[in-house]
């Protein structure tokens, strides 16, 4: 690729789905915190070593979800399981 793609992958502005994953919240949580635009990798740090409130409440609340998730999908491997048998 060519260098200024590079360095726009690298440093930003990162939409708000890229943004949102290397917070490791939603993007909905995002619009929560206040954060509607595009952010640069040096704003993402920055946020990350600030870790305001709200970040730490979407982190939460996305590890729940997450936890939830894999609980039905194990849940629904084991009924197929079931079915099978």
């Amino acid at each position: 690729p060519p260098q200024w793609l590079l360095e726009l992958r690298r440093d930003g502005p990162h939409p708000r789905p890229v943004v949102a994953a290397k917070l490791g919240v939603s993007i909905s949580g995002l619009a929560r915190g206040g954060v509607t635009e595009a952010l640069t990798t040096e704003q993402i740090d920055a946020l990350k070593q600030e870790l305001p409130e709200w970040l730490q409440h979407e982190r939460a609340t996305q590890a729940e979800v997450r936890k939830e998730n894999a609980r039905i999908k194990a849940k629904k491997a084991a009924e197929r399981d079931e079915q099978q048998s």
